[in-house]
């Protein structure tokens, strides 16, 4: 496996490479230390894997990756960055690494990278670039995986989410329930500023595909594709407040 190492920091580079050589005993490693310096090794070795900083000196591990016609290796971004631009990248489904770089979440991460699953980082890139520019206008985006495939589904189009388990089902206007293995907190705290409600501990809805509170019983809802799902009492008064926001 050829691996690149793209980062102005020496010793993150340094570590980067004695983790991943712990790791995997037959890693091929590279380094560069800058946004051209990494274009020419990516043109030159054609990696299987990246490791990129957010931030160097001459750019943005983003200027780097718009200036390449495709990406056809897999992709983990090293980061400093803040809650926010955490987020994006979760948005994006795009595997990233926290500074100080840890060998516990190194080897997490590694094991990401294993499946052969295709990967569309074309799309997977622009959904983390309009998370870090948002535009009023644009619909936003998030990939979800599941064990066949990787997809790229508008938030809008989200009816609900229902947990199972450490597993959440996404139920759409305009296609199939999508699968995932992770736990619906993680889908709560991404999707709640973006018009999401927690009702219930198994249930996330969307506010603007809700159809109906019904009062009676403890209290439910029914969604525009007809389907029900409970409202836990806890829930109900912060349920009201946010649809007197639509009044």
């Amino acid at each position: 496996m050829k691996i690149a190492l793209i980062d102005d920091e020496p010793d993150t580079r340094k570590t980067l490479r004695l983790l991943l050589e712990a790791e995997l005993k037959t890693a091929d490693l590279h380094e560069a230390s800058g946004v051209q310096s990494g274009l020419e090794l990516i043109n030159t070795i054609s990696p299987d894997v990246v490791f990129l900083d957010v931030m160097m000196k001459d750019g943005t591990g983003f200027d780097l990756l718009g200036r390449l016609p495709a990406i056809t290796f897999k992709l983990v971004i090293v980061s400093g960055h803040d809650e926010f631009a955490l987020k994006a990248f979760r948005f994006s489904a795009i595997d990233y690494l926290l500074k100080p770089v840890d060998q516990d979440e190194l080897r997490l991460t590694l094991n990401r990278l294993a499946p052969t699953q295709h990967y569309p980082w074309q799309q997977m890139m622009e959904v983390l670039r309009q998370s870090i520019h948002p535009a009023a206008e644009t619909d936003r985006k998030i990939v979800l995986k599941d064990m066949n495939a990787v997809y790229v589904v508008s938030v809008s189009s989200i009816i609900r989410c229902e947990a199972s388990d450490n597993y959440t089902t996404f139920f759409f206007t305009d296609q199939a329930p999508i699968v995932v293995s992770k736990p619906l907190r993680e889908y709560d705290d991404l999707l709640s500023p973006a018009g999401f409600l927690r009702v219930h501990q198994s249930h996330l809805i969307n506010l603007g595909q809700l159809k109906q509170f019904n009062k009676r019983e403890g209290g439910s809802i029914t969604m525009k594709d007809g389907s029900e799902v409970p409202v836990s009492s806890r829930k109900r008064d912060l349920l009201m407040l946010e649809l007197s926001k639509f009044s």
